[in-house]
């Protein structure tokens, strides 16, 4: 009988540091998009990691310099919707880049300016939910974006969710699209709404329990957990919350919190991710004012967190992604700044 076993190791560094930066995975290669540079300012990067070459690709970079945009790949190409621009502000930029031409195309901007929407990929299309706009007011979009096979493309709006927000995060489990917190300009938003693909309306489950700033999200095949962030009240620094919701009950179950639950760190601004079924939570901002490099593994079906070995480097702020079940934390700030480093996080099993 095998025993789990988990690692870390770290990998080449970027070209340069970033943060703010989005990722995802194509046709095996991992794509870097973007982000702010060591000065806070949005750049055009673009860099493609080689997992079986432990190397970097510099490639042709964003017509629009951008922090945070929407990212998703399909059909070998790599969409950029929306972020943050030089000016600070919204931007409104599509663009489309084709993996194995190395260019990029521009497509028909956003309906308007957006910044901090949440996303995902669902039937070769991108479902975005809600984004700051250019006013610094919250919306309620839920629209996806079709590309067809012969490259036009075409937004198609859904019922706009119940509670205008940003920085939510998003979710496909089930047919349904799961739509939790978020924030109204600085207040948090504790809202957890669902949309039914197949009845085409929204349903308003429990509200998150605690209203946090800056909490961060993690769903597994049962469960949806909110943890850890900045308390409302900023003086009382990070907390260690850890609530968790049974998806099995719909909207009529209850969020389940106890104090014998609490993670291990106090901690916000961190990387989260299911592997295995259970939720790892890595680096992040403690209250001293420092990165992190602790790692914690929760199970939700027994209610308990695990400490494991260290990140090699503490990471705060840092992007993140799952792929074929390894956790690569990309660049973020350490303690010296921006940085360009990169670690994988992933299970081993080893005999008993």
């Amino acid at each position: 009988m095998a025993v789990t076993n988990y690692k870390w190791s770290s990998i080449a560094s970027m070209s340069v540091p970033r943060v703010y930066t989005s990722v995802t995975f194509c046709n095996g290669l991992l794509y870097v998009i973007g982000g702010c540079d060591e000065m806070g300012q949005p750049v055009n990067t673009l860099e493609a990691y080689d997992p079986t070459e432990n190397s970097w690709t510099k490639l042709k970079g964003l017509p629009t310099k951008r922090a945070a945009p929407i990212v998703a790949a399909l059909d070998g190409k790599i969409i950029a919707i929306g972020g943050v621009g030089p000016t600070q502000a919204p931007v409104d930029a599509v663009e489309v880049y084709y993996t194995a031409e190395n260019k990029w195309k521009r497509l028909a901007p956003v309906s308007e300016p957006l910044m901090g929407m949440a996303s995902f990929l669902k039937d070769n299309t991108i479902h975005i939910f809600g984004g700051m706009a250019m006013d610094s007011n919250p919306r309620d979009h839920f629209k996806c974006l079709v590309i067809s096979s012969s490259g036009s493309e075409k937004w198609q709006a859904f019922p706009p969710m119940p509670t205008a927000r940003y920085a939510a995060q998003a979710y496909c489990h089930n047919n349904k699209a799961v739509v939790v917190g978020g924030r109204m300009g600085k207040i948090p938003v504790d809202a957890f709404e669902v949309f039914d693909f197949d009845l085409r309306s929204w349903c308003r489950y429990p509200n998150i329990p605690s209203k946090r700033v800056f909490p961060c999200y993690g769903i597994t095949d049962n469960y949806l957990l909110s943890l850890g962030g900045l308390r409302q009240n900023a003086q009382q620094g990070f907390c260690d919350a850890c609530e968790v919701y049974p998806l099995e009950q719909n909207e009529k179950g209850e969020w389940q919190s106890h104090k014998r639950m609490a993670m291990p760190t106090k901690r916000g601004d961190f990387a989260v991710a299911s592997i295995d079924n259970q939720v790892v939570v890595v680096g992040g901002l403690g209250n001293e004012g420092k990165p992190l490099s602790s790692t914690e593994l929760f199970n939700p079906e027994t209610k308990k967190w695990k400490r494991l070995t260290d990140m090699p480097r503490a990471h705060s702020t840092c992007s993140c992604v799952t792929h074929q079940g390894k956790l690569y934390v990309i660049g973020g700030v350490t303690s010296d700044g921006p940085t360009a480093t990169c670690e994988i996080f992933q299970s081993e099993s080893l005999p008993e």
